[in-house]
Parts: structure tokens; C-alpha cells; sequence
């Protein structure tokens, strides 16, 4: 049987790893290696944003993420 919707996304939620913001502040202090990916749209990012951040709208993840992390161990934290 088909997934619905709502069961895509808390299969999806239970897959991916979540960083407290207190680990992502003190990895950053330490120069750790992260990548903060905000993937709102651009009148929500010129409204305020992480400095750290990089803007990658969510239509344009996927054919971008290989050329901004090529490294896949880096952390990816998106916001």
C-alpha cells in the first residue's frame, strides 16, 4: 500500500539526525565542520538569517548540494 503523506514525513523525521542548536553554536565557536544550508526563500533570508548561512532555496537543493558540500561527512544543518 501507498505511503500517505503524513506517513512520508514522520518516516522522513525519524531518518534524519537533528543537532540541538546548542551543539550547532558550539561547533561553530570551534571551527567545526558544518555546513548551515537556509532553504527559505530569498525575501525570507533578506529578512534575517544564521551569518554562517548559505542560501539554497529548497527548489534548487537538489542540484546544487553536491557543488556546495563534496564532501559527504561534513554536517549539513538546514534551516
Amino acid at each position: 500500500m501507498a505511503q500517505t503523506g503524513r506517513e512520508m514525513i514522520e518516516a522522513a523525521q525519524k531518518a534524519v539526525a537533528k543537532m540541538p542548536n546548542t551543539q550547532l553554536q558550539a561547533q561553530l565557536a570551534a571551527g567545526g565542520p558544518v555546513v548551515i544550508l537556509d532553504v527559505r526563500e530569498k525575501d525570507e533570508w533578506d529578512g534575517g538569517h544564521i551569518p554562517q548561512g548559505t542560501l539554497l532555496s529548497r527548489g534548487r537543493l537538489e542540484g546544487r548540494i553536491e557543488e556546495l558540500v563534496p564532501d559527504k561527512t561534513t554536517p549539513i544543518v538546514a534551516h
